[in-house]
């Protein structure tokens, strides 16, 4: 049996090379770091704590990627959302700051257990 991992979403900024399409459901990129921060972050300018602080507001800054937060929420309490990039090592990555946006703002689910907590994937 094939595990199907619910919605997978791709948030990168670039397309990453060799990747299908068929590997994932949508492509947001407005859930992905600027690319001047991403490489301030990948060069060692910035730590993980300055990178994901001013992550945060980039996001808080931009209605697209607030929309698309809303949207993830909304999407999440229907089923599993798996986010995906490129990052090779996965710890630390965006994906988990997306993640807890999604969840900071989620209202509990009343009624059957809540098995539909956004996931992410490598």
């Amino acid at each position: 049996m094939l595990f199907r991992s619910g919605t997978r979403v791709l948030i990168a900024r670039f397309y990453p090379r060799g990747v299908k399409k068929e590997r994932f459901d949508r492509w947001v990129r407005d859930l992905s770091p600027s690319p001047d921060l991403l490489h301030a972050y990948k060069s060692g300018v910035k730590s993980w704590q300055a990178f994901a602080a001013e992550f945060k507001t980039e996001i808080d800054a931009n209605p697209s990627s607030m929309l698309a937060i809303r949207s993830l929420r909304e999407e999440s309490r229907k089923g599993n959302v798996t986010l995906l990039c490129y990052e090779r090592s996965g710890i630390p990555c965006h994906r988990y700051i997306v993640a807890e946006l999604v969840k900071k703002h989620k209202k509990p689910h009343t009624g059957a257990k809540n098995h539909q907590e956004s996931s992410q994937d490598a």
